[in-house]
């Protein structure tokens, strides 16, 4: 029998030795947890999602059952769909406020600019430029942001200090941008920003996010990523994404690509749960359709009866 270990123990390794420590102090890991049983894959999912919040970390979901995950501007958008945009541009004009040494006010429904002005008794005129000029300094300039990336971050923060209903009109076409909503550039040409979303620079978009998750005060992002639609072999024709060879080998070598750039996303655990078939060799869907995967995260060495928690491929069951 294939030796696992129970889903919650994964997850108590998981919280104790990547997201307590070694992803909060800038480190970055992509783990594969691959249920033997289909009671571990929700089990696992719920126990990490709720680690993660207590913990100050923002998680996101993506399913290839709905997400095509062999393109790469597709995974993006899906993490992008669920991140509060307007919340992390205010967090971050709040942090840039409190540095220039004036005090942020309590949550209101009206223009942040007016709300710090009235707080601090000092002209809006003198507060606006004191943020512009830090969001120049640590934003437009912070080199860990993609170009396009940074002029969105600039703006929407810029939104969300100005408020009002052209704040509201900026958020709302940037956050179409960000999560794919509306692919047009046109849209997003007043904004100084030339470029759509594609597989060419989403991977950098991602890095970004990442980046600009730190830097609102967040812990870190951890993205569940349940890929067992890949090794279906027939089309089900029931209403979810069906990946044909060709798209199952693009999706392992948006994995590939994940494995070998990790380092370039500090702050980032990607948990990859695929279905049980993914570790049969000779399936032709398996991780042995594409070994520039396999030979990343297959078991060099492994015991008969007990299981490494902390290797890249981690059997789990659901006996809790």
């Amino acid at each position: 029998m294939t030796n696992s270990i129970p889903y919650d123990q994964l997850a108590r390794t998981i919280k104790a030795e990547y997201l307590d420590s070694f992803i909060l102090e800038g480190g970055s890991a992509i783990k594969f947890a691959v249920p033997v049983d289909e009671g571990a894959r929700p089990g696992l999912i719920s126990q990490l999602k709720l680690s993660a919040s207590s913990l100050g970390y923002l998680a996101a979901d993506v399913d290839a059952r709905h997400t095509r995950v062999h393109m790469m501007q597709e995974l993006f958008f899906k993490v992008a769909e669920q991140i509060d945009w307007r919340f992390l541009a205010r967090q971050v004009v709040e942090k840039l406020v409190r540095d220039s040494g004036y005090r942020t006010p309590q949550r209101g429904n009206g223009s942040l600019l007016a709300e710090i002005s009235e707080e601090s008794g000092l002209d809006p005129i003198l507060i606006r430029s004191e943020v512009y000029r830090k969001l120049n300094d640590q934003v437009f300039r912070h080199r860990g942001l993609a170009k396009d990336f940074r002029v969105a971050m600039v703006q929407l923060c810029l939104a969300e200090l100005s408020g009002g209903d052209d704040g509201k009109n900026t958020a709302e076409v940037l956050t179409d941008w960000l999560t794919g909503r509306n692919r047009r550039i046109g849209a997003v040409k007043p904004y100084s920003i030339f470029n759509t979303i594609s597989r060419t620079n989403a991977r950098y978009l991602f890095q970004s996010l990442v980046c600009w998750i730190k830097f609102a005060g967040y812990a870190g992002l951890l993205v569940l990523l349940d890929i067992s639609r890949l090794t279906l072999g027939r089309n089900a024709h029931d209403g979810y994404i069906y990946y044909t060879r060709a798209m199952v080998l693009d999706a392992y070598e948006v994995l590939r690509k994940f494995i070998d750039g990790i380092d370039l996303v500090p702050g980032c655990l990607i948990v990859v749960l695929p279905d049980i078939e993914f570790l049969n060799a000779d399936h032709p869907r398996g991780f042995g359709a594409y070994q520039a995967l396999m030979y990343r995260i297959v078991d060099e060495v492994r015991d008969r009866q007990l299981v490494n928690p902390m290797s890249s491929l981690v059997r789990i069951s659901g006996d809790a």
